[in-house]
């Protein structure tokens, strides 16, 4: 008897048992953790699906409201496969398996196993697959929703659906960070009325958010990007490993776009927690004409990069900080102003500071950058503000 268990990424470790425990039942065991694992995920699940002779589904909440889950229930059923609802956690059931035996493992092998086989003997034999088959269904993540973003013209109306489809997909914590990623696609579009772009632009406003990788609890949204802030365990730190360059998730069949590694053949120095710091004011963060990130690949660990309007003062602050954490005294002193050029190596490149810059203040007068500079050996932060000054048509960093 092959048998085909479905079941959310959360429920793993009832999954895990349960393929154990058939397994001891002399059972074959496909398992499918309701999201995408690959390129042709969809197409052998739905394969698997064919040549079951039972279709288990682990329920809890999570699994409910998984798209692959339902999915492949719907397509069970269709296919006339006898379905079991395997209780990982107490829920309402969806159509399709309200009507299925449930099964409630319990913590003793001793009783759980028997219990098992008789459930699944309980179980009317599975009948010969129908003719012609049902249509198999449509991919039940983002990729079609991907698709309808990159077309070219869409009318109002079809916007208005996506964003409506998007903002629903957001409360799925798995699929999250690849929602994140598309509702920055989708305000990216020149044809996006005013009315939806504000309701995008309140989406995406600055603040703290869910980590997009699940590594730490919030991530501080800059509006236009993820920041190295982070808040975990009730503590709030600058993460020294730069975040993805674009909200993606692992798990979607659609490649996301490579990360920015360390060139350095040394190990990377370990990630220490520093002393809490606030999170950016927004008037810091958001620049005027717009933010734009760049993600530099540095010797030492990645730095995340904020952009101005101003293209030359983005290369200034983006130049000034690479050259101070490479050491680079000659880079130093061409993003220098003159009067402290001469002195540039003595006064930035003291001891073993590393910077990540924070952003760049054009309201000022002058204009400044700010860096969080961390202590390589104390790991103690403080946060420094350089003015900008314009000589021959350049931005250039000044001491004070």
């Amino acid at each position: 008897m092959q048998v085909f268990v479905s079941h959310a990424p959360s429920d793993r470790d009832a999954a895990a048992r349960l393929r154990a425990d058939l397994a001891q039942l002399g059972r074959q065991v496909a398992l499918d953790r309701g999201e995408p694992v690959g390129s042709r995920w969809w197409e052998s699940v739905l394969q698997r699906v064919q040549r079951c002779d039972v279709f288990i589904l682990v329920a809890s909440p999570a699994a409910v409201r998984s798209p692959g889950c339902l999915a492949t229930l719907r397509y069970a059923r269709a296919l006339r496969r006898p379905v079991l609802v395997v209780s990982a956690v107490p829920t309402p059931l969806p159509e399709g398996a309200d009507t299925a035996p449930v099964f409630t493992p319990g913590a003793d092998i001793s009783d759980r196993i028997p219990k098992l086989r008789g459930a699944l003997l309980n179980l009317p034999a599975a009948p010969a697959l129908p003719d012609p088959m049902p249509p198999e269904p449509a991919v039940p993540y983002l990729e079609p929703l991907r698709q309808r973003l990159d077309e070219q013209a869409l009318e109002v109306s079809e916007l208005r659906e996506l964003f409506r489809q998007l903002r629903l997909r957001l409360r799925d914590e798995h699929e999250r960070a690849a929602v994140w990623g598309l509702l920055v696609r989708l305000r990216s579009r020149p044809d996006l009325p005013q009315p939806l772009a504000t309701k995008v632009e309140k989406v995406l406003a600055p603040g703290w958010q869910p980590d997009p990788e699940r590594r730490v609890e919030k991530r501080y949204w800059d509006g236009q990007a993820w920041t190295t802030l982070v808040r975990h365990e009730g503590r709030e730190f600058n993460e020294r490993r730069v975040p993805p360059p674009e909200a993606t998730w692992s798990g979607d069949p659609v490649p996301a776009r490579p990360r920015p590694t360390a060139t350095s053949s040394g190990p990377r120095p370990a990630v220490r927690p520093r002393p809490a710091v606030r999170a950016p004011s927004r008037q810091r963060l958001l620049l005027i004409g717009g933010v734009v990130v760049v993600v530099a690949a540095l010797t030492v660990g990645g730095v995340l990069i904020f952009s101005s309007s101003t293209p030359d003062a983005t290369t200034t602050a983006r130049r000034f900080v690479d050259a101070v954490n490479v050491a680079d005294a000659s880079a130093v002193q061409q993003v220098t102003c003159e009067k402290d050029r001469g002195r540039a190596a003595f006064i930035f490149l003291r001891g073993q500071t590393r910077l990540t810059l924070e952003g760049v203040d054009e309201t000022t007068d002058p204009p400044t950058l700010t860096v969080l500079a961390t202590d390589s050996v104390t790991t103690s932060t403080e946060r420094r503000t350089y003015p900008l000054v314009e000589e021959s048509g350049k931005w250039m960093v000044c001491p004070a």
